[in-house]
């Protein structure tokens, strides 16, 4: 019984757990412009995040184990017009992986 107590014990850690992302883009862009997205990721191993543009594009993190991570990635959308899904997915030793999406429109520059 003993043994049981102890891996309760573990379970009630609740540091990190579950894996939590988030993400804040515009929702609109002007082709040719930098676009800055913001990011926090909550876990209890982070490895990293990738953002996928949805232009092609991608980008990434690295979290090296850390319990959390903030901050913002940048990115320029070259092809006026048209929407875009930005996805961004995190990945923790121990929790696995989290996606989250946003959608921003481009606009050609006036």
């Amino acid at each position: 019984m003993a043994g049981a107590g102890a891996a309760a014990g573990c379970d009630d850690d609740p540091v990190g757990s579950p894996l939590a992302l988030s993400i804040e883009a515009p929702s609109e862009a002007v082709a040719g412009r930098t676009v800055s997205v913001s990011y926090e990721a909550v876990g209890r191993s982070l490895r990293g995040i990738v953002f996928s543009w949805g232009d092609g594009g991608a980008d990434s993190v690295t979290a090296a184990g850390a319990q959390s991570a903030s901050g913002s990635v940048e990115h320029v959308y070259e092809p006026p017009g048209g929407m875009f899904t930005i996805r961004a997915t995190a990945e923790d030793a121990v929790e696995g992986v989290k996606d989250v999406e946003a959608a921003i429109v481009v606009r050609a520059p006036s």
